[in-house]
């Protein structure tokens, strides 16, 4: 027979067992029911997979630079966060970095285009610009009209969307025996194309001009697809909080005109290309800038000093003793008056000519108006430089006349060329100016000056290269984490 005891036992277990299943089941149902973003807010950060390239994200004296850096940054300040940059050096890696994280990353962030493969596994932003898809050859080689005089393998990004589109014709037209072959990364692309190592690339427009400037053989043969969008993506799993931020966020960026000043300062530049301007250009960067590199730096003050090189190229081609028919000499192109007002006693003296020429540039910067973003600062100076000072004022007049910005370079430089329009320059104080001149004298500097940048950013690249792979920086704290080892 059963003890009173035994049979209590009997009894109250199945009673402990129920109440223990009510607890642990109560205790799952506690649920986190937070947004994603409330979840990003609350931890204070906003983690986003980027590649390292001109239009992304690099690293800059010390300081990161590049169109969709500077966006999240504003997106995160807009969010209230800190944002952590994730750089991968290819696309394949960064695709493949997500299955290896810990904590989740909140967007892809990397130039990239919306394709029909891409909407099947994530969810995208809104457009914020476009692109058009090329076929780049070699110049000097032969150039393909059409998909149908195409014979050479095509090169392209692994994992890109120029990858998916060659797979694409592929498939829809088996008749034109297309072949492909893939590289890691652009760079790796460009410069064989450069070499002559390959013959066919695809790649978007705004990559081949930003790119023409350090390999000036390469070409645009015709366009592939045209008015690609560029957007954010987004994992498909994620609830639409993220995603409404997203369009919130660029809906404010169109009409404070934000996205605009980004498009003007990192493609504003890049629409024309002189082939034999930047083959001269590329040879006396070998040849001549070695001979005063040194001076630049020393006088380049709070200037960049590849800007100042940039000015004195446009200027004299870096010859100490060139001369204009308007009688301006030396490296920097001095008028007389300039001169002296600086202290130059000989102008065809390089040290004398480059000091005098950062002071007055540095000078005209800081005349600007403080309603003048920092950034645009140097482009309405450069203007100045050339044309005058009391001209660019004309200029920007006439731009707050008509309706415009007179803070914005975009604007302003498509009203300078009216200075030579007498219907326009009548009702100037200052007159006449040559404007169009000035705002190809600004575009040519800008260019000079981004390949200046570019060769010292492969230089850093291939001093840092053993560090930088696998490292992922904080843009707050410079916090550095080891990466998986997918990358």
């Amino acid at each position: 027979m059963q003890t009173f005891l035994a049979r209590l036992q009997l009894f109250f277990k199945p009673c402990l067992i129920f109440i223990l299943s009510v607890a642990v089941s109560g205790c799952m149902q506690e649920q986190d029911t937070r947004t994603q973003l409330e979840k990003i807010q609350a931890a204070g950060e906003l983690h986003v997979k980027t590649i390292y390239g001109p239009s992304n994200y690099y690293i800059e004296g010390n300081k990161p630079a590049g169109l969709e850096y500077e966006l999240l940054k504003q997106f995160s300040d807009y969010l209230g966060v800190e944002l952590i940059i994730h750089p991968y050096h290819s696309l394949k890696s960064m695709q493949e970095a997500e299955a290896t994280r810990k904590k989740p990353f909140a967007l892809s962030a990397a130039g990239l285009t919306r394709t029909k493969n891409r909407l099947e596994d994530f969810r995208m932003g809104p457009s914020y610009y476009e692109v058009k898809q090329l076929l780049i050859y070699r110049k000097g080689s032969l150039r393909p009209r059409n998909l149908q005089q195409i014979v050479d393998p095509i090169y392209v990004v692994k994992s890109s969307s120029h990858e998916e589109y060659v797979q694409k014709l592929q498939r829809e037209n088996p008749e034109l025996n297309i072949t492909y072959k893939t590289f890691p990364d652009e760079e790796i692309l460009f410069s064989n194309l450069e070499q002559g190592n390959i013959k066919l690339a695809i790649a978007d427009d705004t990559s081949l001009s930003q790119h023409q400037y350090y390999y000036p053989h390469l070409n645009k043969a015709f366009v592939l697809e045209d008015e690609l969008d560029v957007v954010w993506m987004m994992d498909k799993s994620d609830d639409d909080s993220i995603a409404n931020a997203v369009l919130a966020f660029f809906t404010l960026q169109q009409i404070s005109g934000s996205m605009e000043q980004l498009q003007e300062k990192y493609f504003g530049h890049i629409d024309t290309f002189d082939f034999v301007d930047t083959r001269t250009f590329l040879r006396r960067v070998d040849s001549q800038l070695p001979k005063y590199e040194a001076l630049f730096r020393e006088h380049a003050g709070q200037l960049d000093w590849r800007l100042l090189a940039a000015v004195s190229y446009q200027e004299s081609h870096w010859n100490p003793k060139a001369k204009s028919p308007t009688g301006v000499r030396g490296m920097m192109m001095l008028t007389w008056p300039t001169a002296r007002e600086f202290g130059v006693t000989s102008r065809i003296d390089a040290t004398q000519s480059v000091r005098a020429g950062a002071a007055y540039l540095t000078k005209l910067i800081n005349r600007l108006p403080d309603t003048i973003a920092e950034h645009e600062k140097p482009w309405f100076a450069l203007a100045a430089y050339n044309i005058g000072y009391s001209h660019l004022i004309d200029a920007r007049k006439i731009t707050a006349k008509l309706g415009g910005n007179q803070n914005s370079w975009t604007e302003v430089k498509a009203i300078i060329p009216l200075l030579q329009q007498r219907k326009w320059y009548k009702y100037t104080r200052f007159g006449y100016a040559r404007g169009n001149e000035a705002v190809k004298y600004v575009s040519n500097i800008r260019k000079y000056y981004d390949s200046l940048r570019w060769f010292d950013e492969q230089i850093n690249m291939t001093e840092q290269v053993a560090r930088d792979v696998g490292l992922e920086i904080s843009t707050k704290t410079n916090q550095v984490w080891e990466t998986s080892a997918a990358e």
